[in-house]
């Protein structure tokens, strides 16, 4: 049976087939591409995507909506402009009028003394529960997210055979649009973490996994989100308010501590750019200019950087970033 049940099934079924065989989930995109499905249906059902039903839906959207959240918007484009591509050119794209609320509100900027305070307080934290491995993967977890900037999945599903300490990197594989990408490590976390794979060894001696879980397979995104926010209230740290911290916080650090580094070091920081986006997985370089949206209270060169570059800084959905 069809999820779908409008005159526009056999096309968004294809959509979500399209999204598939890229290697995305589109689990978020496949609630609203329902919904619009079924606005269709009770709305004309119409055999094409007109711009009567395309903005009809997304007013509807707005009108219920709460918050300044839009992303329910891009499923429904990036629908349109695949039909285009299929040659419909009828297919109407939403306009510039409709746009994503980028992921400023789901960001916490970590100060570098919030930092030390919060693995002060890990080191001690996971001593408290008597769990195997405990004491060991959560401060080298945590580590490695803050040093290396990655997402929380990709470090949790980061394998044993894919890091190779002896020469320095570790191949982060199957990521988001299976941009798999080689990350060359520091000489200090590289020790930290030999020291790490020499002690989860004794209890883990045939792991699968860099970085396992309790019973020894893939650590639990709920375990990752729970301890860092066990131990950040537990360190006293500030959590309050619309905006909380989380540990894939690590990785917003990570690019705008980047940035601005480069601006202190008087480097050209357009010229940089390119080398983050490839250390950490975007599939465009537009993605990266994101990270120069959220710190231009702590960033002096912030209207410098991003005035010639107004009209491609983009619209960002959470699992891009």
């Amino acid at each position: 049976m069809s999820i779908f049940i409008s005159n526009l099934a056999p096309s968004l079924l294809d959509f979500l087939s399209f999204k598939h065989a890229l290697g995305i989930e589109y689990k978020t995109g496949k609630v609203y591409l329902r919904q619009f499905d079924m606005f269709n249906y009770e709305h004309g059902n119409h055999n094409g995507l007109t711009k009567e039903l395309a903005e009809g839906w997304a007013n509807q959207q707005a009108n219920k909506s709460t918050t300044q959240d839009r992303s329910w918007i891009s499923p429904i484009r990036e629908y349109g402009r695949f039909l285009r591509s299929l040659g419909d050119n009828d297919a109407y794209i939403l306009d510039n009028r409709y746009t994503i609320q980028r992921y400023h509100a789901e960001v916490y900027l970590m100060t570098d003394e919030e930092i030390q305070t919060f693995f002060k307080a890990c080191d001690s934290y996971v001593l408290k529960h008597n769990s195997l491995g405990r004491a060991y993967v959560f401060p080298a977890l945590y580590r490695f997210l803050y040093c290396c900037g990655t997402r929380c999945g990709e470090a949790r599903k980061l394998k044993y055979q894919n890091v190779h300490l002896d020469k320095g990197y570790v191949d982060i594989l199957y990521s988001k649009g299976h941009r798999d990408r080689r990350l060359y490590l520091s000489d200090e976390l590289i020790l930290y973490l030999k020291h790490y794979n020499k002690a989860i060894e004794a209890c883990f001696s045939n792991r699968e996994y860099f970085f396992p879980g309790g019973s020894g397979g893939m650590c639990s995104s709920t375990a990752v989100s729970a301890n860092f926010r066990n131990i950040w209230m537990s360190a006293g740290l500030k959590r309050d308010g619309k905006v909380k911290s989380r540990a894939f916080d690590f990785r917003h650090h990570f690019a705008c501590a980047n940035i601005m580094h480069w601006s202190m070091e008087g480097k050209n920081v357009h010229a940089m750019l390119p080398y983050l986006m490839r250390y950490m997985g975007h599939s465009s370089l537009e993605s990266t200019y994101y990270y120069i949206h959220l710190i231009p209270d702590y960033f002096p060169q912030y209207l410098v950087l991003t005035a010639p570059m107004e009209d491609i800084i983009p619209e960002v959905e959470e699992y891009e970033i």
